[in-house]
Formats: C-alpha cells, structure tokens, sequence
C-alpha cells in the first residue's frame, strides 16, 4: 500500500506535463515562485516529472522513502555521480556535485533542495538575483535554506559554464536558479 493516496497521481502524463511547464517557468524566470499543480509531495511531484531510469540520482539526507524510490526507477548513486542530487536545504552541502566540462556542460547535476518556503519573514535569506530572465533584479527570500549552500554555489558555478543548477522546493511550489543567475547577498 501506498502511504499517500495521492501519490499515484503524481505520476500521471496530464500533471507530469503541467509540472514540467511549472519547472520550464521556473528555469526561464529565475527567482519567480511557481506553484506545482499536485496534492501530493511537492519535492516528489518535482523528481517524478524529471526524473527516469536513465539518471543517476542521489538522496545523501534519506528524503525519500523506499516506495517513493520505486516509483522514481530511478538509478541510485552516491552525490559526487549523479545528475539529481536530493537535500535538505536546511543542511550544509558535505559532497561535491558533477560539474560537467567545458566540452560538455550539460553534464553538471542539478540540485533539489527542499526549503520551508518563500516569504519575507525575519527568518528569511534575502538574496538579490540578476542574469538571463530577470529585468533587472529579483529579491527572492527563502526559509529554510542554509547558507552555505549558496557559498557553495558560488564557488561551484566559477568555472562558467560548467557548474550546478538549483531548483529550491518550497510546500507546493518550486524556484529554479540557474547556473547563469547571479545570486547576491549577505551569506
């Protein structure tokens, strides 16, 4: 049996493909809250609509459940060897992503960090974002993100273009940073 009884319709074609335009939005407008379209997990509606047999994918902070895992099929591999790496953005980062080659960009990971949520709260991390789909900047606050892993990003995303992409996932809504945004702030 299934934990969650919405877990199923997560993995259908017609909200895999509206969850695909959500992340796609998400990509092209770097910093912009969109909302998934599920009742389920956010962070599994995200992975089960990028996610397949033919993707290494990481979990090193055991976030999701064997059935879940099940459902993904996808290929499990330690952090330093996937295309997917799953965390908490709570976390500080302790493993070191695939960051493709210059010849081969493509093959840095993308990294889904599950945060609490985007608000303007005293808990908040501001961050200022510019780059490719921004005007001209974007404040973008978020709880639940440690901010290490934003060090972290900086020092990864150096060597344009090779690098990591972010898709930070808040309740039912997702966030993407690219490796083209510049991220800003006091962290």
């Amino acid at each position: 049996m299934f934990e969650n009884p919405d877990a199923l319709k997560t993995y259908t074609p017609q909200l895999q493909q509206l969850n695909f335009k959500a992340l796609m939005n998400a990509f092209a407008y770097p910093g912009r809250i969109q909302n998934l379209h599920g009742q389920g997990p956010a962070l599994e509606q995200v992975l089960a609509t990028l996610i397949d047999g033919e993707v290494g994918l990481a979990d090193p902070d055991a976030l999701l459940n064997g059935d879940v895992r099940m459902r993904l099929e996808a290929r499990m591999v330690v952090a330093d060897h996937a295309n997917f790496v799953v965390c908490n953005g709570g976390k500080s980062p302790a493993f070191q992503p695939m960051l493709g080659t210059l010849e081969e960009p493509e093959y840095g990971a993308t990294l889904v960090l599950q945060v609490h949520g985007f608000d303007n709260s005293d808990a908040a991390l501001p961050m200022v974002l510019k780059g490719p789909g921004i005007e001209q900047e974007n404040t973008l606050h978020v709880t639940g993100l440690n901010e290490a892993w934003l060090q972290r990003r900086a020092f990864w995303n150096a060597a344009f273009p090779t690098g990591v992409d972010f898709i930070l996932v808040g309740e039912n809504q997702v966030v993407a940073l690219p490796r083209t945004t510049q991220v800003q702030g006091e962290f």
